[in-house]
């Protein structure tokens, strides 16, 4: 009686790298950039002689922020928060049915999509105070900054995203007697979801920038509002720290974004051989 056949051995063939070590040799360089920038930062008072309220360093700015943290700094965030966790799915919403109108319905893609690019030569700050007028000094102006913002990115892609499915899968479908009913939901829609992601992510970065924007005028707790009274202060450490805020806020909606797709899509990053 033969003897089973065994596995091939694997001795002396190099081991695939870890997650864990992939991961560091991918995130590496932009830890080790951060840590240098803010290595010069701290010191660059010191070196250039410069005064403490021009650019405040690292340091100063997380005392800053510790010492108020409860008191100044996260009641103006809270405040900018729920403005963000409503803009953003309204804009979001607002972006996927417009850019599903307008792809499906014709008369609105001549005469709806060039007013929707318009708008986006129009400053924003310069609408705000008119938004006041319409609506008081109550979030409802502010989330319409936000929609007005954020909601462009999202068109943009997606209606890139339905026009590239490939003709040979849509006359597939159509000699399989599909619907066009079908047609979007089987082939189109799963298609562009990598398009529509890719919007997202750029609604979630600008959306935090319309809350900010929003509340320029009108407003008595936000980010902005606790900006403007920083500087009229000249409490730059302040400042830096609502900036922080800001970006910390921007940053954590594009990684939840982010960590959401790699979930509804996993198959997108395998085809492109991204399995990490």
């Amino acid at each position: 009686m033969s003897d089973p056949p065994t596995a091939p051995s694997t001795a002396g063939l190099p081991r695939p790298p870890s997650r864990l070590r992939a991961r560091f040799h991918k995130s590496w360089p932009a830890v080790a950039f951060g840590l240098l920038i803010l290595l010069v930062w701290e010191n660059v008072e010191t070196w250039f002689d410069m005064k403490p309220y021009i650019l405040p360093p690292p340091s100063t700015i997380a005392v800053v922020g510790w010492n108020g943290w409860s008191t100044i700094f996260w009641p103006n965030a809270r405040q900018t928060l729920i403005e963000i966790a409503i803009g953003f799915p309204l804009a979001w919403a607002i972006g996927f049915v417009t850019a599903t109108a307008v792809f499906h319905v014709s008369l609105l893609s001549r005469g709806l999509l060039p007013y929707i690019v318009m708008s986006q030569a129009i400053p924003t700050i310069a609408m705000t105070p008119i938004y006041i007028i319409w609506f008081g000094f109550n979030i409802v102006p502010k989330l319409i900054v936000i929609v007005t913002i954020s909601f462009f990115p999202l068109v943009i892609n997606t209606l890139a995203g339905y026009r590239s499915v490939e003709h040979d899968a849509l006359n597939l479908m159509e000699s399989l007697g599909a619907s066009e009913k079908d047609i979007f939901i089987k082939v189109r829609f799963p298609a562009a979801l990598p398009y529509i992601f890719t919007g997202t992510r750029l609604t979630a970065v600008v959306t935090p920038i319309g809350a900010f924007v929003g509340e320029f005028f009108g407003a008595d707790m936000g980010i902005a509002p606790l900006m403007l009274a920083m500087l009229s202060a000249f409490k730059t450490a302040e400042m830096f720290m609502a900036i922080i805020m800001l970006a910390g806020i921007a940053v954590s909606l594009f990684l939840i974004v982010v960590i959401i797709e790699r979930l509804v899509i996993p198959w997108y990053f395998i085809a492109r051989g991204e399995k990490e």
